[in-house]
């Protein structure tokens, strides 16, 4: 019997060499410290509705304190049958902030909010993974707030509260934070670490960076210049583009068997047996044209001269191809790019419809959160559009001004210059380049 231990060396993402949470990883995510005006809210706000539920032990507290001086001190002396009401307001006063506090600090760790925190944006979350906080952390936190109110009285928690300014990482994190592991993150104007989908897409772009001056990959689009070849890339793109007349995907393509023709790709002229004479291309309508003239072939000659050579053909036309304004392209984030047609769906493995001539766009997702129709995009004489199918993980879209937001399904949003869509782990870019 043998037996494998595994030791997992890899980083814990977060954290720094030195196994203290790392501020710039926070930073990279969209985590924004919540600000000390709305946490001293937040706390005002708790605080107020703890009195408000204390007004009855307050109430009976002040009573029984006043029969206990008008009997110069002496206990016994108190008539406790005339104090029952006072006695009750003090125990219906405990049971509810006993019951109240317990409610805060298990959504405070379990959710990371209270009240105050959710009524003013706050998340209180774990410094190390930026999960919930903890029940227990949260606990110790609320002891060290109510030692400091024993020890220092009103000074204690002002204190505790106060040193967040003096938070040498300048996240604002207080004495209270360090000494249950949490961060105050503001959720209204930055990332929601409870927003698991945001979450999960935020530390996907952060562990998996684009690359900064990749090398483009060729070009598939069809209609080239005169004498510029049709290559199919050697390097294997994630993205490809199907059509219901046949599939291009880069990286991907073999030649016919020996004595078959291969299928014609749409948009690429077939070409001419060996046998034949070339035939000019027209760079006005890059088109396939008949040549202008070819002389006829002479009479066969006998069998021991030789065989003519064929008669010249005429030269192409060298005028310039015809040029057009630029286009806009889906910049997928492999490298691929892609030429949007009318309309077309975007998924794992999106499917047309019997005899539908649709742009059919699979993507290879190692995270598995594309569904199989993700989402149908099209172009139009307004530009490029794209929505969501009903998709399980949703599309996102960032404008070209940074805003963000979750496409409703069935809604049709344009798409300008700049705008970023993410398909679960999957993300293209609206980019413009030069018309053919």
């Amino acid at each position: 019997m043998s037996i494998t231990m595994h030791v997992d060396d890899e980083p814990t993402p977060g954290l720094g060499p030195d196994g203290r949470p790392d501020p710039a990883y926070a930073a990279a995510l969209g985590l924004v410290p919540a600000p000390t005006g709305r946490r001293a809210a937040a706390f005002t706000l708790d605080a107020a509705i703890w009195l408000v539920l204390a007004a009855p032990t307050i109430f009976g507290s002040v009573v029984l304190s006043t029969a206990v001086l008008e009997a110069g001190g002496d206990v016994s002396a108190v008539d406790l049958g005339g104090l029952a009401g006072p006695l009750i307001a003090i125990a219906v006063g405990q049971a509810l902030t006993a019951v109240f506090g317990l409610i805060q600090l298990i959504s405070h760790g379990l959710r990371g909010v209270t009240v105050g925190k959710a009524a003013f944006g706050i998340r209180s979350v774990s410094v190390v993974d930026f999960g919930k906080a903890g029940f227990w952390r949260i606990v110790l936190r609320a002891l060290v707030l109510w030692l400091s109110w024993v020890v220092l009285l009103v000074i204690g928690p002002a204190l505790m509260f106060l040193s967040s300014n003096w938070d040498p990482e300048r996240r604002g994190r207080s004495w209270l934070d360090r000494v249950g592991r949490c961060y105050a993150v503001d959720a209204r104007h930055g990332l929601d670490p409870f927003d698991a989908k945001a979450m999960r897409h935020a530390q996907r772009q952060v562990a998996s960076p684009r690359e900064q001056g990749a090398a483009k990959p060729p070009s598939l689009a069809s209609d080239r210049p005169v004498g510029e070849e049709f290559l199919i890339p050697s390097q294997r793109s994630s993205s490809g583009v199907v059509s219901a007349g046949g599939s291009v995907e880069t990286g991907q393509w073999a030649p016919p068997p020996v004595g078959t023709t291969a299928p014609p790709v749409p948009g690429v002229p077939s070409p001419l047996p060996p046998t034949a004479a070339p035939v000019p291309l027209s760079p006005a309508t890059q088109t396939w044209a008949p040549p202008a003239h070819t002389a006829p072939l002479p009479p066969a000659a006998p069998e021991t001269a030789s065989v003519a050579a064929p008669a010249p053909t005429s030269a192409p036309s060298s005028s310039p191809p015809a040029t057009s304004a630029p286009r806009l392209v889906l910049a997928f984030d492999d490298g691929s790019r892609l030429v949007p047609a009318e309309y077309g769906l975007l998924g794992r493995a999106p499917v047309a419809a019997p005899g539908e001539r649709i742009q059919l766009v699979p993507l290879d997702d190692p995270s598995m959160l594309i569904s199989k129709v993700h989402a149908e995009f099209g172009a139009d004489a307004s530009g490029v559009w794209i929505a969501d199918r009903g998709s399980t993980n949703g599309t996102d879209l960032r404008h070209p001004d940074g805003r963000t937001e979750t496409l409703r399904a069935g809604v049709r949003t344009p798409l300008g210059v700049g705008s970023v869509v993410t398909l679960g782990g999957r993300s293209f870019t609206i980019v413009t380049e030069p018309g053919r």
